[in-house]
């Protein structure tokens, strides 16, 4: 039996990129153009007629703007959205910020030429008939939380960092000598770092479509103290993982931050992989040091989280424990299977929770996940492995 149409509706305030947005998917038997709006007030009001089934958006528009567009949207008719976005100061924490709010996905338009159509055609053909099947876990619940609230408004006092801690462990700044500190220092992978011999030193995510709120959701249930590094790839263009870094710095207790070449991972602190960049952890002496390379080594996605969970494999072997959360694609299951190969402990998320159930289904089908877990409860049961010692490892349940 033939699928139908993808019903698609494209909101954007240009009529050149309207117009070329349309004459690009038009051809394409799997998608049908339902409305054209030059403004969020115009694609509202024709929201029922239309009844798209997904939605580009464009963020810098008069009028309402694209983010409260999507907050509308969001609260009455939740619908897979496509930010169409660039990497500019202005844009690059509006699409984050978008992400947050229920934005599936987005495409840096300045990556492509609205001249060389097949490029970008692909592009957005891919994210589109991706969302088919995508769901919203939650999504509804929480941007009616969120109806209203102004992007920059900052979070209640308790998701916030104090000043003391805002200003703590620069990324320049060398580790405190072991024993001049009168308090029991942070671990920074080695059992000296705590009285107790902890069976992980680092904990690793990977993800890519639906990615951001369910970072932010898990890191949210980790708490403002947690024993080990918390290393991130997030699959996003050059010029969106620093303000994707900044925002979560600024809702988390935790501190969060593009990661350095060669600084020393600090517990109590999440890495951001940078986009354009691969990062692996390797061990030198007793610290886990991070390292960026350019090179993307026949990997379709740079930073690959396949990338980072192999290194991890190398320099931490059964003391890793990683998770592979809601995305499209494969990435990060050979990693998998390599940390699991080495002793480590490796989460997935489950299909139900997930935005895109691709990457987490890709290393499932290889075997190598130890335990599936719902998003609900993925930061609390990983609290739990990081608080246990290595005489009560859990057995693998899948």
């Amino acid at each position: 039996m033939t699928e139908a149409p993808l019903r698609v509706a494209v909101v954007d305030d240009s009529t050149f990129v309207r117009r070329a947005i349309a004459r690009m998917l038009e051809g394409d038997q799997r998608i049908e153009i339902v409305g054209l709006a030059a403004s969020g007030e115009e694609f509202l009001a024709n929201l029922e007629l239309w009844r798209p089934e997904a939605v580009t958006l464009d963020l810098s528009m008069p009028g309402m703007g694209g983010l409260l567009t999507l907050d509308q949207l969001m609260a009455n008719r939740p619908t897979p959205v496509i930010i169409l976005s660039t990497h500019s100061a202005k844009d690059a924490p509006l699409t984050i910020e978008a992400l947050h709010r229920g934005a599936i996905d987005f495409i840096d338009k300045q990556q492509y030429s609205l001249v060389d159509f097949q490029a970008l055609r692909g592009a957005i053909l891919e994210k589109l008939l991706s969302v088919r099947k995508a769901s919203l876990p939650g999504r509804v619940q929480e941007q009616k939380a969120r109806r209203g609230k102004p992007a920059a408004k900052k979070p209640p006092p308790l998701a916030r960092k104090r000043s003391a801690d805002k200003a703590r462990r620069a990324p320049t700044a060398p580790a405190s000598p072991k024993g001049k500190s009168p308090k029991p220092p942070r671990s920074r992978g080695g059992a000296e770092a705590s009285p107790e011999v902890r069976r992980f030193e680092v904990l690793a995510l990977g993800a890519s479509t639906g990615g951001p709120p369910t970072l932010q959701k898990i890191l949210e249930q980790l708490g403002a103290e947690v024993p080990v590094p918390v290393v991130v790839v997030q699959h996003m263009p050059v010029g969106f993982t620093r303000a994707f870094a900044e925002r979560l710095n600024s809702y988390l207790p935790l501190q969060v931050r593009e990661a350095q070449h060669g600084e020393v991972l600090e517990s109590s602190t999440v890495y951001i992989a940078p986009a354009g960049q691969h990062l692996r952890i390797e061990r030198v002496g007793e610290p886990l040091v991070a390292r960026l390379s350019r090179q993307r080594a026949g990997h379709t996605h740079c930073p690959s989280v396949d990338v980072l969970f192999e290194s991890l494999a190398r320099s931490c072997r059964q003391r890793a424990l990683v998770g592979l959360l809601t995305g499209m694609g494969h990435d990060g299951a050979q990693g998998m299977k390599s940390v699991r190969s080495a002793g480590g402990y490796t989460l997935a998320q489950d299909e139900a929770s997930c935005v895109v159930y691709g990457m987490p289904k890709a290393a499932k089908i290889l075997r190598v996940v130890s335990e599936e877990v719902g998003l609900e409860d993925f930061g609390g049961r990983l609290v739990e492995l990081l608080a246990r010692e290595s005489a009560t490892l859990p057995s693998d349940r899948i």
